[in-house]
């Protein structure tokens, strides 16, 4: 179930078999990488997972486990470079200060790129619930790409929660970035997920009632030009299905977001009080082009990106003046597909 290598190190572990167990662990994921997977069990040995990387502070893995059944609720190419020498290739890759080519540093920023510090592990046994809590702030690296003047904290809190109904337990995610500098800075951000689907063709992006994706505005990255302004568009249908490549940044979303594989009749569903979200699978010829890197020719058919974000169409989305906190969730949960 993990590549783990080298010793495995107990953080916590608390709980009996009445009352269910938590634990976190620290191991190696790849030689020298380290991680931390975060354990869930009730009391009927329903188990949940989670692992995330000191790299990126990057969630790799969310996985549901009833009996011998393990599902996992993020998607991870074969061919991901673990060895810390590029960003992770699925799961949850943490885009800040820059989404995409939208400003002046490489592509994505730093975030996904830095090694975090993990800050702290805390549970709650009554609600089976675990945090791991990680945090980036200013060093060489984000001096280089954004300016030895912009000093900030970014915390990320990832807390695994048992819950009752379709899905056994949730998945949350709170990133809380404070300006501790004298002077103002702006940015856009976005949390890249990558969710696994059985068949593309059988797949799609949508709401849930009383919410619906038909009528939104979006910002078709595929159209020629430079500004976002200039190639916003307006979602016809109530889904996004795929048979292309897309790559669109959804403006002012529903707080619900589902991703849909009527083929096996199940649904991952994010909810957020993200603004927008992005939505990307590359389809053929682009998937090609990064089969040359890491990523699988044919992994298109088997993965979607829906990226929470903070993009906006023009400039930066979030301005922080000195002493501001930006405070932003997203919960991932399974659910029967409707």
């Amino acid at each position: 179930r993990n590549e783990q290598k080298g010793t495995v190190e107990v953080i916590m572990s608390t709980g009996s078999q009445a009352m269910g167990k938590v634990s976190a662990e620290s191991f190696e994921y790849s030689k020298g990488q380290k991680a931390v997977r975060l354990t869930i069990e009730d009391s009927k040995g329903n188990k949940s997972y989670a692992e995330i990387a000191l790299y990126g502070a990057h969630v790799m893995k969310y996985v549901q486990v009833k009996g011998e059944t393990e599902t996992p609720l993020l998607w991870m190419s074969k061919k991901a470079i673990l060895d810390g020498t590029k960003a992770i290739r699925g799961g949850i890759p943490v885009i800040f200060p820059q989404f995409n080519m939208y400003g002046p540093m490489k592509s994505h920023g730093f975030a996904r790129i830095s090694v975090w510090d993990l800050v702290g592990v805390t549970s709650d046994l009554p609600s089976l619930s675990i945090t791991a809590t990680f945090r980036l702030s200013q060093n060489d690296l984000t001096a280089k790409m954004w300016g030895a003047d912009k000093k900030f904290t970014y915390d990320y809190a990832v807390t695994l929660k048992a819950t009752d109904g379709d899905s056994p337990s949730k998945l949350e995610i709170q990133s809380t970035i404070t300006n501790t500098g004298a002077d103002a800075f702006g940015f856009t951000m976005a949390l890249h997920s990558y969710f696994p689907v059985s068949d593309i063709s059988q797949s799609c992006v949508c709401s849930a009632a009383p919410y619906t994706l038909k009528g939104l505005k979006y910002v078709d990255s595929l159209m020629e030009g430079k500004e976002r302004k200039d190639k916003i568009c307006t979602q016809e249908k109530d889904e996004v299905i795929f048979d292309k490549e897309v790559d669109r940044i959804y403006l002012n979303v529903p707080k619900l977001l589902q991703v849909v594989d009527k083929k096996k009749g199940t649904a991952v569903v994010q909810q957020t009080d993200f603004k927008d979200s992005i939505v990307w699978n590359p389809w053929i010829e682009k998937g090609k082009r990064m089969a040359q890197k890491d990523y699988g020719e044919d992994e298109y058919k088997e993965m979607i990106c829906v990226e929470v974000a903070e993009v906006g169409t023009e400039g930066n989305a979030i301005e922080l003046k000195a002493g501001e906190v930006c405070k932003r969730t997203v919960v991932i949960s399974s659910a029967k597909a409707v």
